[in-house]
């Protein structure tokens, strides 16, 4: 049984296919959390998915600031098999459920989840057409359908800089229609109800928890409004967003790396890697590996450690891709980037 840590998992990776993305269905957000936890634990290796517990005291204290009894907790966790949601594919829609198993443990307190097999190819080994975020951008979004349109709002603008990787924005259609079907909507939901309880208050989400923000103006066909003319960005004002200066940047570091052993950041100079890495006492040192197998290690200062890392949080800055390796819960990862020549001036600078 795995333990979900919401605590330690926050800066986990939440990895979706984009059918998934997509798929149209009704989900609450409290739901729709608890589902981007459990994907956020699936590692790249795993070829079945496991079984999670999740403590619901853990989860009222992290994500939910209003008080509820736990009963209500385990209403929002069986909407995961409930509710379920349908992708198209080769014109028909084909229907699947979220989860196979939800079990709630009444004497320790926990929910336990697994994700449905059937779900295999649009969560696990996916190498294309995904869409990934860290989880601490849901964790704490107000609205009912705010976590829906941030994986919507992300995927588009993600796709887009994949290609347009200078891109400032990306302005994008959202018909009104196709909205309510997507997020399991009344047609008979007034336009001004939509603009002002999900709308508006996504875009207030976004700017304050997220990564990424939105701004939108309305077109209309008569006197109707028939679609939203979205315009996505970065948002690196974000209160989640650890690369909005340096001092966020250093202490979301020091918080999922220190003492753990595993290299946050690495650079390679000619034969030679070199691996970053925080002591106990929130030191920098790296470690040098050779091709003959040994390597030194050297430990910084204070001082020393500060420089180091404004150095990378400078170039990370500069080279947004490399901003996806920093969180991949792996002991070791290496970094491949468009201009190795010029980062590793930029480094030794």
């Amino acid at each position: 049984m795995n333990i979900i840590n919401i605590e330690e998992n926050r800066n986990n990776i939440v990895k979706k296919h984009n059918e998934l993305i997509k798929a149209k269905g009704e989900l609450d957000g409290t739901a729709q959390k608890m589902l981007a936890m459990l994907i956020s634990m699936i590692r790249v290796d795993d070829t079945e998915f496991q079984k999670y517990a999740l403590k619901i005291d853990d989860y009222k204290k992290e994500v939910d600031t209003q008080s509820k009894d736990k009963e209500f907790y385990v209403n929002k966790a069986l909407e995961l098999m409930r509710n379920p949601f349908y992708i198209m594919e080769n014109g028909k829609r084909k229907f699947f459920n979220w989860c196979s198993v939800v079990e709630p443990d009444e004497i320790e307190g926990y929910i336990i989840f697994q994700i449905h097999q059937d779900l295999k190819p649009y969560l696990l080994k996916l190498q294309d057409n995904f869409t990934k975020y860290y989880l601490i951008n849901i964790m704490k979004l107000k609205g009912k359908y705010s976590p829906r349109l941030y994986e919507l709002f992300k995927s588009k603008w993600n796709e887009y800089k994949h290609y347009h990787k200078s891109a400032k924005s990306y302005t994008f259609e959202l018909k009104i229609d196709w909205l309510k079907e997507f997020l399991s909507i009344s047609k008979g939901y007034k336009y001004n109800d939509i603009r002002r309880r999900i709308i508006d208050k996504a875009k207030e989400d976004f700017k304050e928890y997220t990564d990424i923000q939105f701004t939108y103006k309305e077109q209309k066909i008569g006197r109707k409004v028939d679609r939203l003319i979205i315009t996505v960005k970065d948002n690196n004002q974000g209160s989640n967003d650890f690369m909005r200066d340096l001092n966020s940047f250093i202490k979301f570091i020091r918080n999922k790396y220190k003492a753990t052993g595993s290299s946050f950041f690495a650079v390679q100079k000619d034969d030679t890697k070199i691996f970053y890495k925080i002591d106990d006492k929130e030191l920098l040192y790296s470690q040098a590996m050779y091709t003959d197998g040994t390597g030194d290690i050297v430990s910084y200062n204070k001082e020393e450690s500060f420089k180091n890392y404004e150095i990378i949080y400078n170039n990370l800055k500069k080279f947004p891709n490399l901003q996806d390796f920093i969180f991949t819960g792996k002991d070791l990862f290496e970094l491949y980037i468009d201009k190795p020549n010029e980062f590793l001036k930029l480094y030794e600078n």
